[in-house]
């Protein structure tokens, strides 16, 4: 079944890789103008990619100052599945239950139940609790390719 991005179709497959367990690679203008790509946990909900940040960290000050922005993410076995979003991203406010509740999903996603409670014993004597941001890719478009 297709989905719809405003008024084009999206190839299912896209979607389908994008709720995969894969790590993202967050593309924008850096802060001096030039690319970035930084690999990023995310989830792919209700048509938007969702990124948990810690506060003010440089791809949040670099998003907020200029929010174009893409999410690529590629099996690793051929042949190669690509799924590439190109967008507007924003930073919100994310507060501590919500963020916390947020990280807590996505590591159990991204590391399974065992490594999920262990990342988030580090994380939370690292300090990092606390109100955080949440970076919102909202499509513009959204590719599948087979290469």
């Amino acid at each position: 079944m297709a989905v719809r991005l405003g008024q084009k179709e999206i190839d299912p497959r896209a979607v389908e890789l994008l709720s995969r367990t894969i790590i993202g690679q967050l593309g924008l203008i850096g802060l001096d103008g030039y690319p970035r790509v930084l690999p990023v946990w995310f989830e792919y909900r209700d048509g938007d990619v969702l990124i948990a940040s810690q506060p003010n960290t440089y791809k949040g000050r670099a998003l907020a100052r200029n929010g174009h922005a893409s999410l690529s993410v590629s099996t690793i076995e051929r042949p190669y599945h690509i799924a590439a979003v190109v967008g507007d991203a924003s930073v919100e406010r994310l507060p501590e239950p919500e963020r916390i509740e947020f990280v807590t999903a996505i590591a159990h996603r991204y590391l399974g139940d065992e490594g999920g409670r262990e990342y988030l014993m580090r994380w939370s004597k690292g300090g990092h609790p606390g109100d955080g941001e949440l970076i919102r890719l909202r499509p513009r478009s959204m590719s599948f390719y087979v290469s």
